[in-house]
């Protein structure tokens, strides 16, 4: 039966579909050639891509740079960056940091009688073109240093891979790309690659003081973390507020997530190489 819908009614269907999500995890990486491996695996035609200024494919970008946020009920839990010459390190940043954006309590696992962790509560990543690349990004160069990785950090690379819940009533499909438990700004709201600065541009957000996405390689030569750090940290930043914008203006509302006037006064933690 075709059901007439009016303003209330879209309104309340869309809290009964995303009022449960209230764990938002932010975040931007800065990568760099690697060197090595391009010039052991580099085909005829990326050595080409490469001599005309081209995007270098997924593989060869070396993960510098790793800037995260996490809210949960509305509340700046963390904002933090680590720039580091050791990409694993950058890894095991960037699992712990979406590790801590799920809600774990401990439990009596009722097929065994043992106490155990449980997850009450997974994030919806938020993201400017991390769908398309920082995610991938991220899972293939984690390739690399998964079997030095701890174990529990492996099984949450591994959850992030998981899509037995074809609906996601009771378990996101996050490498899906139509997950509702990651929104890819310009792909999911706007249907387009946009870049970040435009879509802050037209939404009076100030970004990008601190350099441009194709002068990280210079500044890593230069041995410039911090400015890379400071970097990734605009973009962090500038992301949650635009997506705090977009769900006060074009979404209602329709996210538990933080106004944007909160976002103005907090700074990040930038660690430069380790995080003492």
């Amino acid at each position: 039966m075709f059901i007439n819908w009016n303003w209330d009614m879209i309104r309340k269907k869309r809290k009964d579909s995303f009022e449960k999500l209230k764990n938002f995890f932010i975040f931007d990486i800065e990568t760099v050639k690697d060197i090595s491996m391009f010039e052991e695996t580099a085909d005829e035609k990326e050595i080409k891509r490469e001599l005309d200024g081209e995007f270098l494919p997924i593989p060869f970008h070396r993960i510098v740079c790793v800037g995260t946020m996490i809210i949960k009920d509305k509340e700046i839990l963390s904002f933090e960056t680590l720039s580091t010459e050791n990409e694993k390190e950058a890894l095991k940043f960037f699992w712990n940091s979406y590790k801590r954006s799920f809600n774990l309590v401990k439990e009596i696992d009722p097929n065994d009688g043992k106490l155990k962790k449980h997850i009450s509560a997974f994030p919806v990543l938020i993201s400017v073109n991390g769908k398309s690349f920082d995610i991938p990004t991220i899972l293939v160069r984690t390739l690399k240093y998964i079997p030095e990785l701890d174990e529990d950090l492996r099984k949450f690379v591994s959850i992030h891979l998981d899509r037995f819940d074809a609906w996601e009533k009771e378990f996101p499909k996050y490498s899906h790309r139509y997950t509702k438990f990651h929104i890819d700004i310009p792909e999911d709201i706007f249907g387009r690659k946009i870049s970040l600065k435009k879509l802050c541009y037209l939404c009076g957000i100030p970004v990008k003081q601190e350099g441009d996405g194709k002068e990280v390689q210079e500044m890593f030569l230069n041995g410039n973390l911090k400015k890379i750090g400071d970097y990734c940290s605009e973009d962090v930043l500038a992301t949650a507020k635009l997506f705090s914008y977009i769900n006060q203006h074009l979404l209602y509302g329709t996210y538990f997530f933080p106004e944007v006037d909160i976002f103005d006064n907090i700074e990040p933690v930038v660690y430069l190489n380790s995080l003492c």
